[in-house]
């Protein structure tokens, strides 16, 4: 098939003397689902390779550490090919992204000063995470040790190209140890590697030379670079394109260009509320500064985004990470056509970071149910008994559920009280920097057309409904309400609660606005509301919380810099006392000073509690229902497509 959507993103590229049938490469990603010791592992194998069916050019596995059993620079949490014993695995996994006609790369880094152990970086140079905490001071890293590590990239390179890779990538971005080496402000060193510019790229320069060495002039090796930290004093755009050159000079095939680190992760990420393209004039500064192809990698979503980049000069390479995990097939779909059956990451950060800062496991995607479920899940399997489905709400949860069931085979008819689909969607997508949720309500509505489900709007279902209908399966997914306070006089005209206010059935312009509640939901409700000329105050009540705790902490760094450009009051660890003629009374849990907000609107942001109520009827017929999402157990958006993933798939 002629690539006449999108010929420039399908056009065949070249890195040295490795052609890639597209230029669509899938960056590296940390998470690797390696095994306990860092080995390949079939859970790896079903990931990538689900990934190179889908039609990209180029997969650069992430992550990879060259360090053997035994080395101090050894670490079991990422990919390993320091020693003989994982080459099996890195075959099979090579062979299966080559069985779809993909290019395979290798990553080798080092995480250097960015992690809670002690560690070695360029100097000793505490970091931190983005939302402010400090990771554990590092060491210098010692010259020996530097030349030993030279040397071991180039093994590794060795045993990459043994297990049939077809190049290798040094990790150099992101204020990881390499990255270090070129910041002026990681790194104080006064010896060869340290101070000039020429001194500050040498540790590159001299890895490249060692993988060329060891492995071949002819095996490309991709460089990985942050064309700007966005932290003073770091590396900028007015080093990094004099950095590519000497990169260029000292044989790299080609660059790949990123921007951030750890501490700046809410821009190297690209959060929602980011424009897709914004890193574009950094990609361009670099691309002018060389002759060798750079693929870039900012946050794309949109096939006429990133053909437009291409197509410009700006890039030769397109790169996506996050894409391919909310839709493997994301290459495929583009290449036909057919834009409207992309599942768009909407960049929420839930495959990173579980809300409060710990790691996720099991690693998933908010919109993607089937990532890291790809041998069980890939293939949706056609029902052995053809039934009559009734799913009962429009959300996330009863879309995704109506889905799946309908490509199983089975008659789905989806009902829903409101005027549209989407659910609680259609309040999470209205704060400054949320409209992106939105792209899963559009996906699911137009798969769901596309399938044949018959869509009910404006009707409420009541157990009379189900008996006329007389279903095989009924699912139920009633989403939840507004929790309400025992310690606020709740009729009084004043207060309102934030759906109503995302909803857009109150809209208070120019008032003072307390907000009852510090959460993710308050907080967005604040800048929701100071962004239409109100001067806002949140209440954020649980001892010893943070505010917006429940939010992804890269999208939270954001919402936070926001509520602060917006002069938003932030008022943590106090108690609510209740109403006043002003306003509301307020107790400060430490040094118990009472004092009152004055509050023109009072609004509620406390959470929510299941929909229950079709649901405690139907315990009294004689019907079989499965409770999903919500009005199970209130969650997120991510929890609420994997329930009806996977009841789509057992009913």
């Amino acid at each position: 098939m002629s690539a006449k959507h999108f010929p420039h993103l399908f056009k065949e590229g070249q890195i040295g003397n490795v052609e890639t049938k597209n230029r669509i490469v899938m960056l590296p990603m940390a998470r690797q689902f390696q095994g306990f010791n860092g080995e390949v592992t079939q859970k790896t194998i079903d990931y990538y390779g689900e990934r190179a069916k889908g039609g990209v050019g180029l997969i650069i596995v992430g992550s990879t550490r060259v360090f053997p059993p035994g080395h101090k620079f050894y670490t079991p949490a990422s990919l390993n090919i320091g020693d003989d014993r994982y080459l099996p695995g890195h075959c099979d996994l090579v062979q299966a992204i080559h069985a779809y006609g993909a290019k395979a790369a290798i990553q080798f880094g080092h995480i250097g000063g960015q992690t809670v152990h002690q560690s070695v970086a360029a100097s000793d140079v505490q970091q931190f995470f983005c939302d402010g905490t400090a990771y554990c001071k590092p060491r210098p890293i010692t010259r020996d040790e530097i030349y030993d590590m030279i040397e071991l990239f180039g093994e590794g390179a060795v045993k990459a190209r043994t297990a049939g890779y077809d190049m290798v990538e040094i990790h150099a971005a992101h204020g990881y140890l390499l990255s270090g080496f070129l910041s002026p402000k990681l790194n104080l060193r006064t010896d060869e590697f340290g101070g000039s510019l020429e001194n500050r790229t040498r540790i590159l320069v001299e890895l490249i030379k060692q993988i060329k060495g060891t492995a071949g002039n002819d095996f490309p090796v991709s460089v990985r670079i942050s064309a700007d930290d966005f932290i003073e004093g770091s590396i900028d755009i007015g080093e990094s394109p004099q950095v590519a050159k000497i990169l260029e000079e000292a044989a790299a095939d080609v660059i790949s260009v990123s921007a951030g680190s750890h501490e700046t992760q809410h821009l190297s990420n690209d959060i929602m509320r980011l424009d897709e393209d914004f890193k574009r004039p950094l990609f361009e500064a670099v691309k002018k500064a060389v002759n060798i192809p750079i693929i870039v990698g900012g946050g794309y979503r949109n096939p006429d985004t990133a053909e437009k980049i291409v197509a410009d000069g700006i890039a030769d390479f397109l790169g996506m990470a996050r894409s391919f995990l909310a839709d493997p097939e994301w290459p495929k779909k583009a290449r036909e056509g057919h834009v409207e059956d992309i599942r768009r990451c909407v960049s929420c950060g839930e495959c990173l970071y579980q809300r409060g800062g710990k790691f996720t496991y099991p690693y998933g995607c908010s919109v993607n149910a089937v990532l890291a479920r790809e041998r069980e899940w890939s293939t949706i399997e056609p029902a052995a008994v053809k039934k009559k489905v009734m799913v009962i709400g429009g959300g996330p949860a009863g879309m995704e559920a109506a889905r799946i069931a309908s490509l199983r085979g089975h008659e789905v008819s989806l009902y829903e009280k409101g005027k549209e689909l989407g659910g609680q969607l259609l309040l999470a997508a209205a704060p400054p920097g949320k409209k992106r949720l939105l792209w899963i309500r559009d996906y699911l509505s137009n798969q769901i057309q596309k399938q044949g489900v018959t869509v009910n709007l404006g009707v409420e279902v009541t157990p009379e409904l189900i008996d006329k209908e007389r279903p095989d399966a009924v699912v139920l997914a009633t989403g939840a309400t507004p929790a309400q306070p025992d310690f606020i006089d709740t009729t009084d005209e004043r207060v309102v609660n934030a759906w109503d206010i995302l909803g857009g059935l109150v809209e208070p312009v120019g008032q003072k606005i307390v907000i009852i509640g510090g959460n993710m939901l308050g907080c967005e409700v604040a800048e929701f509301m100071a962004d239409k000329g109100n001067l806002v105050s949140v209440i954020k009540m649980r001892p010893g919380a943070a505010m917006a705790e429940d939010c992804e902490p890269t999208n939270r760094r954001g919402l936070l810099d926001s509520l602060q450009e917006c002069r938003v009051n932030l008022l943590s660890n106090y108690k609510v006392e209740g109403l006043t003629g002003e306003g509301v009374k307020i107790v400060q849990r430490d040094s118990g000073e009472e004092r009152t907000l004055e509050a023109e609107t009072v609004v509620l942001a406390l959470g929510a509690n299941p929909e229950r109520g079709l649901l405690e009827d139907l315990k009294k017929e004689e019907v079989t229902f499965h409770p999903i999402g919500d009005c199970r157990q209130p969650n997120n958006i991510r929890q609420a497509i994997y329930e009806g993933a996977l009841i789509g798939r057992q009913i």
